[in-house]
């Protein structure tokens, strides 16, 4: 359960900022969170508490170090490495050998972000997404390319589910050190990570071949980097704790965009098939029949460019009712489907034509890598990303601008998924919340909600714990006092005392003031979860201890207050 508060006022509620306590003892503003979801019988993200893994992780005698939360940090200066901060940022997740934590969820619509769970299944949810949450890890930041989890391999089930599995292989070891080379671009990435001794934690990267030039950590620890088969990376490190990592990246410009080379025949890449088992060859024979490509009408550079126009005319549409084929087949011949479909569809058919294929995604989008002989990998969107998505935990604030102009072929249908989403995503709508792909709305996951009651409506626009209120939209302002909630527990349970204290300007001794827990973007007037009633003394003070009720659903909360 989250917790967090804003400074608004409409008609019967007022709404403040909160300082809120976390278990470091810094007065910080920050929001207070814990969720808990299970796969299979593994509960994979509980409770967090980074303030208790902090001091656990601190030598005897040793004080934690302060370090400012969310959107008190100063972000870096352009070329300059990130803050080791030890406190999450706004909205930052945690990565842990389980996968990432976050405290508004982790949603993985494409695929497990845990690379030890299975693999990503071909499902036939082809219609639009509206929204969905993208982390930032890298300054400058590659929305919404991240490479999160890479899958190398694909199966066709006996049931007829086709699934990308990661075949990881061997483990090598990714050196650390050297300087900047002719045709490459500094990226600075920025982990916390719960370590646990023993064990491999994946994070995100930018490309496939990125050279590591620094690594810092805090607590200053020895670093173990690593990188499997399909250019997935690793941290392991002799430390059980939380742990910063920043790391200085260099990648090579050319796998973002860059000409093919021409001259390269059908010699030079694997055989047709190689890596699809024979059922999924015929398939695969099918579908390129359909789109007229083969190696013997065309060179290998006019059959990818043919491919990508194929998978880039797709539309986000429902999948029709009484199409019982293979999926697969039907997902191509129709041209359907979000970013996933039409990333695992073009990975089957051009692995049929020997074009090595690797299928990428991350919490937001899904891509493709294509390996070229003499040039190395590169990647290639599709297209069907969502509509818009909160972009969370940006740091310097800058997003790389390189690698838009692939030179490879975009029909009408890609075309205009890019003006939808805003070209490079920094238009705003009148409502203040992002429009765009790139944009930083404050959109929450309606799935955190559950348990809450059906006539909760989202807000025509949300806030951020550590938004700049300059830059809301404006409202109606009401006379009338304003409650502003000074402090609150640093970690909240269900079932567990909530103990809050505030202030009512201008007061009146004696008033009585309702707290609520509310969810994050639902109506000002709407009244939520009622935590009980404090009084307000002398001074305008009032303070109060309650039980948060058994049955409020896990997610991201805002404490609320109004005069009885």
């Amino acid at each position: 359960m989250a917790v967090s508060s804003d400074r608004r006022t409409s008609t019967g509620w007022w709404i403040a900022r909160s300082a809120l306590l976390m278990a470091l003892g810094l007065l910080v503003v920050t929001p207070l969170w814990a969720q808990e979801s299970r796969r299979g019988d593994r509960v994979i993200h509980r409770y967090l508490d980074p303030g208790r893994w902090l001091e656990s992780a601190q030598p005897e005698g040793r004080a934690a170090s302060a370090s400012p939360a969310g959107a008190d940090r100063p972000a870096p200066a352009e070329g300059e490495p990130p803050g080791l901060w030890m406190s999450p940022g706004q909205d930052e997740w945690i990565w842990t050998a389980e996968g990432p934590i976050g405290p508004q969820g982790v949603e993985e619509p494409h695929g497990p972000l845990d690379l030890n769970t299975g693999g990503t299944d071909l499902d036939d949810r082809t219609d639009r997404v509206d929204a969905l949450n993208y982390q930032a890890s890298f300054d400058p930041s590659v929305v919404p390319f991240k490479r999160g989890v890479v899958q190398n391999k694909i199966r066709r089930h006996n049931d007829g589910r086709y699934t990308a599995w990661l075949e990881q292989g061997s483990f090598q070891r990714v050196h650390i050190g050297g300087g900047p080379r002719a045709g490459e671009d500094r990226f600075w990435g920025s982990f916390l990570v719960r370590i646990e001794s023993g064990s491999r934690h994946s994070i995100p990267s930018v490309a496939p071949d990125q050279r590591v030039l620094t690594v810092e950590t805090e607590p200053a620890v020895e670093l173990i980097l690593e990188r499997d088969s399909g250019d997935n990376f690793y941290v392991s490190a002799d430390h059980d704790g939380l742990l910063r990592i920043n790391m200085e990246i260099m990648v090579r410009r050319d796998y973002f965009a860059a000409p093919l080379d021409n001259s390269v025949d059908w010699g030079a890449f694997g055989s047709p098939g190689a890596n699809l088992d024979g059922e999924i060859r015929r398939a695969a024979g099918e579908v390129l029949n359909m789109i007229g490509i083969s190696r013997a009408s065309a060179s290998p550079v006019e059959a990818l460019e043919g491919l990508v126009e194929y998978y880039r005319d797709f539309e986000a549409r429902p999948f029709p009712d009484g199409i019982n084929g293979d999926r697969y087949i039907e997902i191509s011949r129709q041209k359907i489907g979000v970013c996933r479909h039409r990333s695992l569809t073009f990975m089957i058919t051009a692995e049929a034509l020997g074009i090595a294929t690797r299928y990428v995604y991350n919490e937001a989008h899904a891509f493709v890598e294509i390996y070229w002989p003499g040039q190395g990998w590169r990647r290639i969107d599709l297209g069907g990303a969502a509509d818009a998505f909160n972009y969370q935990n940006q740091q310097g604030g800058r997003i790389y601008e390189g690698g838009w102009d692939d030179g490879l072929p975009r029909p009408p249908a890609y075309e205009e998924e890019l003006a939808r989403l805003g070209g490079e995503g920094d238009t705003e709508d009148e409502s203040g919340e992002g429009a765009g792909e790139f944009s930083e709305g404050g959109l929450e996951s309606r799935e955190s909600l559950e348990g809450l009651p059906d006539d909760f409506d989202e807000a025509p626009w949300s806030m951020d714990e550590e938004q700049d209120l300059s830059e809301a939209p404006e409202i109606e302002r009401q006379p009338g006092p304003q409650i502003q909630l000074l402090e609150a527990d640093g970690e909240v349970f269900r079932g567990q005392p909530l103990r809050v204290r505030g202030r009512v300007e201008p007061a009146i001794p004696g008033d009585d003031i309702v707290l609520f827990l509310v969810p994050s973007g639902t109506n000002e007037g709407q009244s939520g979860v009622e935590l009980g009633v404090a009084t307000v003394d002398e001074e305008g003070l009032f303070e109060g201890e309650w039980t948060v009720p058994r049955d409020v659903g896990l997610g991201r909360w805002r404490l609320r207050g109004r005069v009885k």
